[in-house]
């Protein structure tokens, strides 16, 4: 008896010395086991910036939401739970019955639920169902801008464009917040959990303009409707600094619900997009050809009545012309003139002007995705290599290099690097990074830069290849492009790209607008397609800057007399939309009287100014393509 009471004592004594030492002692690896009991550590994301435009309209915000979660250790009837939750949640029962593993502690069911299923939800005071509160980013614009802004995913990282480019300043302190829970579950406050704090995210505020941007994609996507093109990409430049004002591209998305269109929808092709630029990029040799004083203004050259044999191969004008000068061979855009100027200047000479302008390397623009493009080096050229590239073939560029070339010409000679974003600020509005201009480097003089614009405005004028880029009031430098497409390894006889470069004002600039359109059917020429496009994007741009006209309007600017209409063999016109109407004539005619005749006819026309209609386009009697809308002009009595 004395033995088994001295044995009790003793394993009573240890017994209670192991308790005492359980409550007391300090051991990690139990203290780490009790506080898994009771301490969680979640990873929260704090609600991300928004993203502002030029005039502080928002074009990306973050709002509240809820997503559900389940415990399914807590769920009695897994099966009748899912056929019960199916309806409301819009999702197989099958799929919701498989999240519902009984394995698993903690589970979502579905993310940022809509208003409508969290009140089905809550009425029904299901146990074992969750709501967790977040946050959800809401683009209020939908596509407008989106492949600018790009999109956010389910975790809240971002998935493409300015989204996932500035997504470090967006998203604010990523990290893990302490949250305790007591023996029934119930979740408490301590004061190290009501203490926690994060950075809070970064706002950005960008250069784009809206107004803009909505015009623009709207011009670029009636254009690719109606000439059934392939794609279709703008860009609005300020000349003077780089800024992007507008950026669109043809087909979009909506990214409030990205996960409903393909990548090809996503794509900003003016950043991840290359292209032959065609006759456009004869304004490079012609820069080169003026800095290097190798051809003046006034040379003139025999330009072999529209055919040119260079070597093996042939090379074409669209007309047969004769005698020309330089400033005329830019006018009417001679191929075989432009070669014969670019042999003058020499390969060398113009490879080192490719280069200055930035062609075959990135702008450097905060954008992700940028390509650099494809220029060959000088020394590899054959004659023919050398010949096509004059006219802006065999070379690819993309529309921001080109439209960023075009800002060096207008800005006298500078080269700046394009941006998007202006500032960055915080919760209180200080700004923590401001983007200044950036010059690159000087392309060429200034006296080079307004001889070259000069003669680019003739091109706009009568008798040049885009009349119909003239706007009534300004004055429009600019240059045309129709490049043959590369099909199979040779060029194609009914594939083109169509495009216009515009700076505008001329005579003092403002703006540098590109325009291209892939693959349109029926009239191809840039000064028919690209050059109308450019027009109403300029229009809206000068107006939305409050930029004044810088010439006087006295009646139409615009002709069609000296304007031919190319049609590739076979392939018909995109069908007229106004039926068996034609366009009436709104000249002479009231505001409110043209207003009336339209109601009347059913005809899509913009009505630009007041007073007295001066003039109109397309001209009076002409049938609408599909998706084309008429402009009428109106000055004050």
């Amino acid at each position: 008896m004395a033995f088994l009471v001295l044995f009790f004592l003793f394993a009573f004594s240890l017994l209670t010395y192991r308790c005492l030492y359980l409550h007391m002692a300090r051991d990690p690896k139990l203290a780490k086991i009790a506080r898994s009991q009771y301490k969680t550590k979640l990873e929260e994301v704090s609600p991300r910036g928004n993203i502002y435009d030029a005039a502080g309209e928002e074009l990306a915000v973050t709002v509240p939401t809820y997503s559900l979660a389940v415990r399914p250790g807590k769920i009695p009837d897994r099966e009748k739970l899912a056929d019960e939750l199916s309806p409301i949640l819009g999702m197989k029962p099958e799929d919701l019955k498989s999240k519902m593993n009984p394995d698993k502690k903690y589970v979502w069911l579905k993310r940022h639920l809509t208003p409508r299923e969290k009140e089905d939800l809550s009425q029904k005071k299901i146990a074992g169902l969750e709501f967790v509160k977040g946050s959800k980013r809401f683009y209020p614009n939908r596509e407008v801008a989106s492949q600018i802004l790009g999109a956010v995913g389910t975790d809240y990282q971002g998935l493409g464009g300015l989204e996932l480019f500035y997504d470090r300043f967006l998203r604010g302190d990523v990290g893990n917040t302490t949250s305790y829970r007591d023996a029934r579950g119930k979740g408490f406050e301590t004061e190290e959990t009501m203490n926690q704090e994060g950075r809070e995210p970064y706002h950005l505020h960008l250069t784009l303009r809206k107004n803009i941007q909505y015009v623009t994609e709207k011009e670029v996507n009636a254009a690719c409707e109606s000439y059934q093109a392939k794609a279709c990409t703008a860009v609005v430049l300020d000349s003077g600094t780089g800024q992007v004002l507008a950026m669109a591209s043809y087909p979009s998305f909506n990214p409030n619900a990205f996960q409903s269109y393909g990548q090809e929808n996503w794509r900003n092709r003016a950043v991840t997009d290359t292209f032959e630029p065609g006759s456009t990029f004869k304004t490079i040799l012609a820069a080169a050809a003026l800095e290097s004083g190798a051809v003046q203004v006034k040379d003139r050259f025999f330009c072999e009545n529209g055919s040119l044999r260079v070597g093996k191969h042939l090379i074409h004008d669209h007309e047969k012309y004769g005698m020309l000068s330089f400033r005329e061979i830019v006018k009417v855009s001679s191929n075989i003139g432009i070669y014969k100027v670019g042999q003058k200047v020499g390969r060398n000479r113009f490879a080192e002007s490719i280069s200055l302008f930035g062609f075959g390397e990135e702008t450097g623009i905060d954008f992700p995705g940028e390509v650099p493009g494809f220029i060959r080096p000088a020394r590899l050229w054959q004659e023919i290599d050398f010949a096509n590239i004059t006219f802006g073939q065999g070379i690819r560029v993309t529309p921001i290099q080109l439209a960023s070339g075009f800002v060096a010409i207008a800005n006298g000679g500078m080269r700046m690097r394009p941006y998007l974003v202006s500032r960055i600020t915080d919760s209180q509005g200080r700004s923590v990074v401001e983007t200044e201009p950036k010059p690159v480097e000087r392309v060429i003089q200034e006296e080079t830069s307004r001889l070259l614009i000069d003669m680019l405005k003739e091109v706009t004028e009568e008798g040049g290849t885009a009349t119909k880029a003239a706007l009534p009031g300004y004055t429009v430098a600019g240059k045309t492009g129709t490049a043959q497409k590369v099909v199979n390894g040779i060029y194609s006889h009914d594939k083109f790209v169509s495009s216009f470069v515009g700076i505008v004002p001329a005579d003092s600039p403002k703006l540098v607008v590109l325009v291209t359109i892939d693959e349109p059917q029926g009239v191809v020429y840039g000064g028919l397609v690209a050059a109308p496009v450019f027009r109403k994007i300029a229009w809206a741009a000068l107006r939305d800057l409050g930029v004044p006209p810088d010439r006087k309007t006295e009646g139409p600017v615009v002709t069609e007399a000296s304007l031919t209409h190319r049609v590739i063999p076979g392939v018909s016109l995109p069908s007229p939309a106004g039926g068996e109407g034609a366009l009436p004539d709104f000249r002479g005619l009231s505001r409110r009287k043209a207003l009336a005749l339209l109601d009347q006819k059913g005809f899509p026309c913009d009505l630009i100014g007041s007073g007295i209609a001066v003039s109109q386009e397309p001209p009076p009697g002409r049938l609408l393509s599909k998706g084309e809308s008429c402009m009428v002009y109106f000055q004050a009595d």
